[in-house]
């Protein structure tokens, strides 16, 4: 069979939906099933999902085992007649509005696939034989019986795929005091017009989401917990919520929570080489913990959340991935935020890069497994490089008693910036033999724990070494 570039990419699409552990609202696997009416109706269901998951088109797929993913093939015949007309007329017929849905035929690894594209429904929910149908799970349900999801459909349809832009805060009488802090301690310029600028407003006027996370008084709490154990039925040591502010400055405030938690232990290997070993990769953890706020759904005022546990850390964002990401795309790297927006402000506040390179640093750090992309959620689990047991004195990271023993390593950065304050982290590497992420992830530390700022730019500022006696 000789394949278009159009062929090409449905393969690509079909294999993207495979990857995803679970089938989702606006996909469906089946093997050779054929019911003649329920499949008008899947249709019906398929394009009301699509449109409320801001997709473009809907996807039921024969040939693929709808547990496991696998190929297998079917013997699907949608050429043969029902009720006396061409099977497709029947569905055309009795679908309104009319819309072009299209089978498809592929051959993958070597088995023959069929592909119904459906068209996401516009202006009005797609219905067939006059009802109208949608996807709860993985099951295909009459919108009569679920007022709520057909009003969500309608306003899907009327208003565009929920944002934080056009949105609307469920507090109208908000302040920015405190934006306007975080530009100014991070030499950053923010203009008179910023609520237009920053896109502030809904198209009707009002405030939207993206300013109720901006704002001083947007109450959206995150909450970061920490157990003893290694399950929630564990005993809870402590919970803190960070934010009921401008949400703006809580991933500087919970990464810098996480440095206390990440204590490092000396290991001496047999050669006598003596290596700190951190609890768990501080790098990692920042990427992931700016990844769940870009990509988290906070249309719904759902916050992301921190759990740490005695063998590890997880980060959970309440959204799955972008209407237009795909799995692999996700896994390189590239740049489709769920929240756009907000994508624009993390890069213009020096929050986040537009590398992309969060998700393959954490790849490459510990594999794709420690990722759970779900329908409704993204888990980050970070194991642990050894078990650790929280005790009552080692959470007090933001008292003034704190008083956390540095590495050799943190002592000597910390030396050198005191002995020349205009020191690069490129020339600590250099002197002490570490690598620059190493000196990042301990400025990090030191910045956290108080012992060091920076005053000024990063090209032109330098550091000042806090007296800790």
């Amino acid at each position: 069979m000789n394949f278009t570039n159009a062929d090409t990419n449905l393969i690509n699409i079909v294999n993207d939906l495979r990857a995803r552990q679970h089938e989702e609202e606006w996909f469906e696997f089946k093997e050779n099933w054929y019911e003649p009416k329920q499949i008008g109706e899947y249709i019906s269901a398929l394009s009301n999902s699509a449109a409320t998951c801001g997709k473009d088109y809907g996807y039921f797929i024969w040939g693929i085992n709808d547990k496991t993913h696998e190929i297998v093939g079917t013997t699907l015949d949608y050429t043969i007649n029902y009720s006396n007309e061409p099977y497709q007329n029947y569905l055309a017929r009795n679908l309104n509005p009319s819309i072009a849905f299209e089978f498809k035929e592929l051959i993958i690894e070597k088995k023959r696939i069929v592909v119904l594209i459906i068209p996401a429904a516009k202006r009005v929910p797609t219905s067939f034989l006059k009802d109208r149908f949608y996807r709860i799970g993985s099951s295909k349900v009459n919108l009569d019986r679920y007022p709520e999801r057909e009003a969500l459909v309608w306003k899907v349809l009327n208003e565009g795929y929920p944002t934080m832009t056009n949105t609307e805060s469920p507090i109208q009488d908000l302040t920015f005091d405190k934006l306007r802090s975080f530009f100014l301690d991070h030499n950053l310029e923010l203009k008179e017009n910023f609520r237009i600028y920053l896109r502030l407003y809904t198209p009707s006027g009002k405030y939207n989401m993206l300013a109720c996370y901006l704002a001083d008084n947007g109450n959206i709490p995150v909450r970061v917990s920490i157990f003893s154990g290694s399950s929630k039925a564990e005993k809870l040591f402590s919970v803190k919520e960070f934010g009921n502010e401008s949400l703006i400055s809580v991933i500087d405030r919970i990464i810098d929570y996480s440095i206390s938690i990440n204590i490092s232990r000396t290991i001496e290997h047999p050669n006598g080489f003596r290596e700190d070993v951190p609890l768990f990769d501080q790098a990692s953890f920042n990427e992931a913990v700016k990844n769940a706020f870009i990509h988290n759904n906070w249309t719904n005022r759902a916050s992301p959340m921190v759990t740490f546990f005695n063998d590890r850390v997880e980060i959970v964002s309440f959204s799955s991935l972008a209407p237009n990401q795909t799995i692999e795309g996700f896994f390189r790297g590239d740049s489709k935020p769920v929240n756009e927006d907000l994508s624009v402000i993390f890069l213009e506040t020096h929050l986040s890069e537009r590398t992309g390179k969060g998700v393959p640093y954490i790849v490459s750090q510990y594999g794709r497994n420690v990722f759970d992309i779900q329908e409704n959620y993204i888990k980050v689990t970070l194991p642990y490089n050894w078990r650790h047991k929280f005790e009552a004195e080692s959470l007090t990271f933001d008292e003034s008693s704190l008083n956390l023993q540095l590495t050799q390593n943190e002592t000597t950065v910390l030396n050198m910036m005191n002995n020349n304050p205009t020191i690069t982290q490129k020339e600590l590497a250099i002197a002490i033999g570490l690598s620059k992420t190493t000196i990042q992830n301990i400025i990090i530390r030191l910045k956290g724990l108080n012992y060091i700022n920076r005053v000024g730019s990063n090209k032109k500022g330098y550091w000042k070494v806090n007296n800790k006696a």
